[in-house]
């Protein structure tokens, strides 16, 4: 019962900082593009004595930047137009360089058949215009190879987001996967540490209950048999306050805070602790007799369970039976398994406030669940209670 932990598979990458940045940033990057462009644009331009031959397509070509830059992420389809007229318009300088980022936005944020369809048109109005206006009909290759080129890019993009995307979703998949084998892993712990404090506690206090009431009982004709039962009250309930300090004591080192180095550690208690088990119920009053078949050589986890379900039996039985005669406690392997079966043929108390919460009987179907197991229980004819557990004793639980 120390510290829940549960492997924690690595998680795929997050997108690096460059691409964070941008994500986070598309207001600048847009702004830097434009810069880009104009610049390199006017270099151009001016290089070639643009301005003086084209003045119309020259300027057209600046203002298409700073256009397609403002609206290729809010209307790419209307940003695609505004390059498409202006490489018509300078057709006789040069092809905008904003057909190419244009194209990439429109892959990667309308869908790659709407950019095929708008590349082919816009090819098909330069070859024409090119062809009548400058009688040069491989202006169109030129601008289909721009064209392509900005396709690519747009699909390189495109698949690089889905692919990042996929790697952050699957990310947070693998979290919430983690989280939710945390959260069962710490009700599996809860749930196990219940079990333990509800045997230990509710096991003590039923035998201390009943030496009690028989020391009381026989007080005034056998002193001493009086006092021999409030000793064992006292030797049980440090027993049992031993028990209940190991079991916190475990949980807060699984804290970090360290077991109590006052407190001997013990193992936990198997089949060969059960005669002492019963020699205390006998003490208390419950005539029980023990029967235990080849049940000796169990693994240690296996051999506690069967400890705790014969101890939840037979303080059940001591809680709500009266005119008990006999309480048989029957252990033995058969074959891959091991049965325990604990039938009395007490009656039934009445109707009680205390009698319980129903946690013992889902304690015991908890425990048998862990080694593929089962539980029986109900009443017996003509009165009585029978429970019979069956357990898985090989292999892995």
């Amino acid at each position: 019962m120390g510290r829940v932990t549960t492997p924690v598979s690595p998680a795929p990458p997050r997108p690096g900082g460059i691409e964070r940045w941008v994500a986070a940033h598309p207001v600048a990057v847009d702004v830097l593009l434009v810069l880009v462009y104009l610049v390199v644009t006017a270099g151009q331009l001016l290089s070639f004595s643009a301005f003086d031959r084209e003045p119309l397509g020259s300027t057209a070509l600046l203002v298409a930047g700073v256009v397609v830059g403002a609206l290729r992420r809010r209307v790419p389809l209307l940003a695609f137009l505004v390059a498409a007229v202006a490489a018509v318009l300078a057709i006789g300088v040069l092809l905008p360089p904003a057909v190419l980022l244009v194209v990439a936005t429109v892959v990667t944020r309308v869908g790659v058949r709407t950019a095929w369809v708008l590349s082919g048109a816009t090819v098909v109005v330069l070859a024409v215009v090119g062809g009548v206006v400058l009688r040069d009909p491989t202006r169109a290759v030129f601008a289909a190879v721009v064209l392509l080129v900005g396709m690519v890019l747009g699909l390189w993009i495109r698949t690089r987001r889905a692919y990042v995307q996929a790697l952050v979703e699957l990310a947070d998949r693998v979290r919430a996967e983690q989280e939710q084998r945390a959260a069962a892993a710490v009700e599996d712990e809860r749930a196990r540490i219940a079990r333990e404090m509800h045997d230990v506690v509710a096991h003590g206090l039923s035998v201390m209950v009943r030496l009690a009431d028989g020391a009381d009982a026989i007080a005034a004709q056998d002193p001493e048999r009086s006092r021999d039962a409030v000793r064992r009250i006292g030797s049980v309930g440090r027993d049992s306050l031993a028990d209940m300090r190991r079991v916190l004591g475990v949980l807060r080192n699984g804290e970090g805070h360290g077991v109590d180095p006052g407190l001997p550690m013990q193992p936990q208690p198997g089949v060969a602790d059960l005669g002492q088990l019963v020699a205390d119920q006998r003490a208390a009053g419950l005539p029980v007799v023990l029967r235990s078949e080849d049940a000796g050589a169990l693994p240690e986890s296996l051999a506690t369970s069967v400890y705790r379900i014969v101890q939840e039996c037979l303080t059940n039985a001591s809680r709500y039976a009266v005119d008990v005669t006999s309480v048989d406690v029957d252990v033995r392997r058969e074959g891959p398994r091991v049965v325990v079966v604990v039938q009395d043929d007490g009656r039934a108390r009445g109707p009680m406030p205390s009698q319980g919460t129903g946690r013992g009987l889902t304690g015991l179907r908890e425990r048998a669940a862990l080694y593929d197991g089962d539980v029986e229980a109900g009443p017996v004819t003509p009165h009585g209670w029978r429970v019979s557990v069956t357990l898985r004793a090989e292999g892995d639980a």
